[in-house]
């Protein structure tokens, strides 16, 4: 319970005509009493009448979009035969970002008000939208009397989809890659007129004698590329990138790289690793290879030790059975992790293509972009400056061993990779 403006007031002028009858004295020195009881009176009838003449909802789809922002619907019916006058304020859960400012409603008797308000899930699986509080303006205006709120409205984020490809920059169409080959077994594409030069294996005997001439069939052959994700789950994967920590950026990144390589017609995997595998998506393809990444990306978290990129290498090493591309979405700036991600590098670079997605802090940037005003500021140039030759030498190193580096910020990564995967595929599939 709060005091209103309007008892506050009324509360002052007591307090106001108690000094003038302490200066008067008798017999005003004790009339102040008469109108402080009146409105202690007035405050408990006001609570005893007070009643919930309203009815609230709050209104979420099931499920929302790891990072994405959305908006909910909260709407407030007045059942009462009376204006009412309410505030409210939402207590957000970690796992959500979202306007907790205060709301203020007036409604007339039997109307109701729907707002939308903006929130952006943090966090994978499931969550609730979090407590409502409530203050009510009593019936005499005297008193805000609070109540809490807690309903069961809730929902669970996944990963993010891919559903704008266009966005996708230096892509070129969709749809799978193809050698035009005589027949050699493969899938039938057309018959065609008997061209000299044409080996006699792929002439087709009975559609030559119905149309009594040679008919050569042709044949296609799918470049179809193997593709394994390997994810960080280290505590390097905790630090915040943008409005998400790096893991979930990770997670976005791994989601979106599925749907397309499935809509290709490649095969995908994921692993998960820290110091150890965490866990695993066998290579497959298909809606079914999809899914069971997404399941896998679902339920990942950050840990509480270092990765070892050279254990996951070894995993996908096995994992991989033709030339195919490896992707590492990982931290470069940790000297211990990047001289393993370089080990993992140096050992799958020989057979298949390597490609490190990392990303970048732009609040590095703007630190050594900003001229130092604090004498604090030359300690953190010289600390991001630090990081930056860091990272620098590890892209080098990396390089050097036949291992591409895309870094990007949150917002750009997986146009990144995308665009990376997208490019290179005709060449890794035909080698």
């Amino acid at each position: 319970m709060s005091l209103s403006r309007f008892a506050l007031m009324l509360a002052g002028a007591i307090i106001v005509f108690a000094i003038i009858g302490v200066w008067a004295g008798a017999p005003l020195a004790g009339a102040w009493r008469w109108p402080a009881a009146l409105l202690i009176a007035f405050v408990v009838w006001e609570r005893i009448r007070l009643t919930q003449a309203f009815t609230l909802h709050r209104q979420i789809a099931s499920t929302l979009a790891l990072g994405l922002p959305i908006s909910y619907t909260l709407t407030i019916s007045n059942t009462g035969k009376s204006p009412l006058r309410l505030e409210t304020q939402v207590d957000y859960p970690d796992r959500i970002e979202g306007d907790n400012s205060l709301q203020s409603w007036q409604l007339q008797a039997g109307a109701s008000q729907s707002r939308q308000f903006p929130l952006t899930p943090l966090k994978l699986g499931p969550a609730l939208l979090g407590r409502l509080y409530l203050k009510q303006l009593g019936v005499f205006g005297l008193c805000w009397w609070t109540r809490a709120i807690d309903d069961s409205t809730g929902f669970n984020v996944e990963p993010v989809r891919l559903d704008q490809v266009a966005t996708v920059p230096s892509l070129t169409a969709l749809g799978n890659r193809h050698r035009h080959k005589a027949g050699n077994g493969l899938e039938l594409l057309d018959l065609r007129d008997y061209r000299h030069g044409d080996p006699l294996r792929s002439i087709d005997w009975k559609a030559s004698a119905r149309r009594g001439k040679p008919i050569t069939r042709r044949f296609e052959r799918e470049q179809r590329l193997e593709i394994i994700v390997l994810i960080d789950c280290g505590r390097g994967s905790r630090l915040q990138c943008g409005q998400l920590d790096r893991l979930h950026n990770y997670v976005n990144v791994a989601a979106k790289l599925a749907e397309f390589t499935v809509l290709q017609g490649d095969h995908i995997g994921c692993l998960a690793y820290a110091q150890q595998i965490v866990d695993r998506a066998p290579v497959a393809g298909g809606m079914m290879a999809v899914n069971r990444i997404r399941q896998l990306l679902g339920h990942l978290s950050a840990g509480h030790e270092e990765a070892n990129a050279l254990n996951a290498a070894l995993e996908a090493r096995r994992l991989l059975k033709h030339r195919g591309l490896v992707v590492f979405l990982t931290g470069i700036e940790q000297p211990e992790a990047a001289a393993q991600l370089i080990q993992a590098g140096q050992l799958l670079a020989p057979q298949h293509q390597v490609l490190v997605g990392c990303l970048e802090d732009p609040a590095i940037g703007d630190i050594l972009k900003r001229s130092a005003r604090q004498w604090q500021d030359p300690y953190r140039h010289f600390a991001a400056l630090e990081y930056q030759k860091g990272r620098q030498a590890t892209c080098l190193q990396l390089q050097r061993h036949g291992v591409a580096v895309a870094p990007a910020t949150a917002r750009h990564l997986d146009q990144q990779v995308l665009a990376y995967y997208q490019n290179q595929r005709g060449t890794i599939a035909g080698a």
